[in-house]
């Protein structure tokens, strides 16, 4: 994961904001405050103007570090961006990059995010105590939602914005005012984590397939290995090794254009065996960026992209099914 991480838009992390139509969004607000939102509506909607810098329509009061997490319709792997506003002018932001990588496939999988099975309505849920989560549609949205992006900042002023994926109610509701999140297997980079260590803002966004609401979350966080809490998080055997104790100051389900927009459970507009296999061969190759004595292996093995692809699912599949999933690759 290391040796993919680029301090530009490479090729890759270029084609990948063409076929993308919506990313999480994190940043804080004039006051200072933790957001995390989605933006987008469409496949390019982020306009890359240099290596360094690109552009897209938000009329969010952002300033300072701000972090992405792109999401492309049909491809489980996600594009993950962080960097800072550069400048902000009639409802348009331009960020200047600091960061690129390709982020695992595992939350998308997890989550069946494009392969919508919950129904648009949400199930029916208990009485939630008093307080932010209370709200009127939150509790029920929670219970449906197996997709979020949470952000958080380090103590250097810089942002991340991460994809959590997992079954339908994977985020729990202890009371009124506080969320717990199981932390699953992923890529080992542990950013989130890492950051609440220095700063404990957070705030999160949830998704529910099929519904173009969003849940919009904010408060602080702390890293908890509580074994009771962890224990009731298990899926068969497999016990998250920490989650994430949110205290939640708001909560709020609200209509998003970015995602009616997107149309992203529509068939049509998924990226192809194709597309994903040309996804493959770029992101390949973003090895040999980093390790120059890589070069030429790595352009052996982006002929194999295809091939490569198909290796890749199958070892998902069965990571997944060791972690307590069905399978969820398919």
């Amino acid at each position: 994961m290391l040796m993919k991480e680029l301090a530009e838009l490479d090729d890759a992390a270029r084609r990948m904001l063409d076929l993308a139509s919506l990313a999480g969004f994190g940043y804080r607000d004039a006051d200072g405050r933790p957001r995390s939102t989605v933006v987008g509506g469409a496949p390019g909607f982020a306009v890359v103007e240099s290596p360094t810098r690109f552009a897209f329509a938000c009329d969010a009061d952002a300033s300072g570090p701000v972090s992405f997490v792109f999401l492309l319709p049909g491809v489980s792997e996600t594009l993950r961006v962080n960097g800072s506003v550069a400048e902000r002018s009639d409802g348009r932001i331009v960020v200047a990059v600091s960061q690129v990588y390709v982020h695992c496939a595992r939350a998308i999988l997890r989550s069946r995010l494009w392969n919508p099975s919950v129904a648009a309505e949400p199930p029916a849920h208990a009485d939630v105590a008093e307080g932010p989560l209370s709200g009127t549609g939150i509790a029920g949205f929670l219970a449906a939602s197996p997709f979020a992006v949470v952000s958080s900042w380090d103590g250097d002023g810089g942002g991340d914005t991460s994809p959590r994926g997992d079954l339908p109610g994977f985020v729990r509701v202890i009371d009124g005012h506080t969320l717990a999140i199981p932390d699953r297997r992923g890529n080992k980079r542990a950013d989130t984590f890492h950051n609440l260590l220095a700063d404990d803002g957070f705030a999160a966004a949830m998704l529910v397939p099929g519904r173009t609401d969003v849940l919009h979350v904010s408060g602080t966080a702390l890293v908890t290995d509580d074994p009771e809490l962890l224990a009731g998080m298990a899926l068969g055997s497999a016990v998250p090794q920490a989650a994430l104790v949110v205290t939640v100051e708001r909560a709020e389900v609200t209509p998003s254009h970015a995602v009616a927009a997107a149309d992203l459970w529509d068939d049509t507009v998924r990226a192809d065996s194709a597309t994903r296999s040309e996804l493959m061969a770029l992101t390949t190759r973003q090895l040999g960026a980093a390790k120059p004595a890589l070069r030429r292996p790595v352009r052996v093995l982006a002929v194999f992209s295809g091939l490569i692809r198909r290796i890749m699912d199958a070892s998902y599949r069965r990571a997944l099914r060791k972690e307590g999933y069905d399978d969820r690759a398919s």
